[in-house]
C-alpha cells in the first residue's frame, strides 16, 4: 500500500484549469501536491524540493515537458515521472524513451492517473 501523505507530486500544466482539477484530486487521494504553469518553474521546484512524482504536460510556453523530463534524467535521486498532453504531434515513444513511465493523453482519466501511478511506486 502506498502511504500518500509522504508522497510529493509536483503537477506542471499550463492550462490553471487542468493544474487546479488534478491538484485538487491528487489532495483528495491523499497527496502532497505542488504546482508549476511551466517546464522552467518545474526544474526549479525540483532543484530545492524533494519530488517524488512528477505529473507534467508535454507543450508548454517557458520550458517544455521534455525539458522537464531531461532535467529529472540528470537527478541523483530521481523521481517518478508521467506525462499529460493533448499535443496530436508529440512522440509517446520518444517520451518513453527518454524516463517517463507512461503517457496520457488529454483529456485522461485522473482516477486512471493515479492508479498507474500507484501501481508503479508499489513496484519501486
Amino acid at each position: 500500500m502506498v502511504d500518500r501523505k509522504n508522497l510529493l507530486v509536483l503537477i506542471v500544466d499550463d492550462e490553471p484549469d487542468i493544474l487546479e482539477l488534478m491538484e485538487e484530486e491528487f489532495r483528495y487521494c491523499g497527496y502532497q501536491t505542488l504546482t508549476a504553469v511551466c517546464g522552467n518553474d518545474a526544474i526549479k521546484i525540483l532543484d530545492s524540493k524533494h519530488i517524488d512524482i512528477v505529473v507534467s504536460d508535454y507543450k508548454m510556453p517557458n520550458g517544455n515537458g521534455m525539458a522537464v523530463l531531461s532535467h529529472v534524467s540528470k537527478m541523483l535521486i530521481k523521481p517518478v515521472f508521467f506525462f499529460v498532453s493533448g499535443q496530436a504531434d508529440v512522440s509517446t515513444e520518444d517520451a518513453l524513451r527518454a524516463g517517463a513511465k507512461k503517457f496520457f493523453s488529454k483529456p485522461f482519466d485522473l482516477d486512471e492517473l493515479i492508479k498507474e501511478i500507484e501501481q508503479d511506486l508499489v513496484q519501486v
